[in-house]
């Protein structure tokens, strides 16, 4: 695919569906992380079907916004794609603990033996 014929509208287009994508990544990895030390591998197996579906998805979006901007050498834009990168999957996973830690009992609670 040649990045460089792409209108400009295009890579600034995907931008949103990438943030969201990076959000729900990172709470599914929470998620997953926290499941594999848990004792139920039922739950850690649909947590895992989640992330990595999602992280596909992202890393997908992700490879084309960066492409499309080293096609431009739009420097300043890789700055604020690693800046918005760090913000939605940080944001992403304290929220993910945040909403497991009410959510988690019995053998789903990290540290619990199966």
């Amino acid at each position: 695919m040649n990045f460089e014929s792409l209108p400009d509208w295009m890579g600034w287009a995907l931008l949103p569906a990438w943030v969201v994508l990076l959000f729900f990544q990172s709470m599914a990895f929470a998620w997953s992380s926290r499941s594999r030390n848990s004792g139920d591998v039922h739950w850690h197996r649909k947590a895992a079907y989640c992330s990595n579906s999602i992280w596909f998805c992202s890393k997908t979006l992700m490879l084309t916004q960066i492409l499309w901007t080293l096609a431009r050498a739009e420097w300043w834009r890789l700055i604020l794609l690693g800046t918005i990168y760090t913000l939605a999957t940080t944001e992403g996973s304290v929220t993910g603990m945040k909403k497991l830690l009410r959510r988690e009992k019995g053998k789903q609670r990290v540290g619990a033996s199966g």
